[in-house]
């Protein structure tokens, strides 16, 4: 009932490049194609992971002060809609 597993690489993952996929007649068919295999003139010399780039470079401190700025607001948020005064909810901290 049972066969055993046969050997070698199915699928063909360990294989796969994607410089092939850009010289392959049917690039359209794989899923990332246009950024991991780009061709033709219009990626030349272009930036096709800008979309990327700046959250690598983006300090922790900028973060830090970016969330203490949005817990600040939620919290105003908050004490406006549970009528709470602002003045109280500032001093108990």
């Amino acid at each position: 009932m049972f066969e055993p597993v046969r050997g070698g690489t199915r699928g063909g993952q360990a294989e796969f490049k994607w410089s092939d996929v850009s010289a392959d007649k049917d690039r359209e068919n794989y899923l990332g194609h246009s950024i991991n295999a780009p061709t033709g003139r219009w990626q030349k010399n272009k930036d096709i992971h800008w979309y990327n780039r700046d959250q690598a470079e983006q300090d922790a401190a900028e973060r830090a002060e970016e969330i203490r700025k949005i817990k600040e607001a939620e919290a105003e948020a908050l004490s406006v809609a549970l009528y709470v005064s602002l003045c109280a909810h500032r001093y108990s901290n």
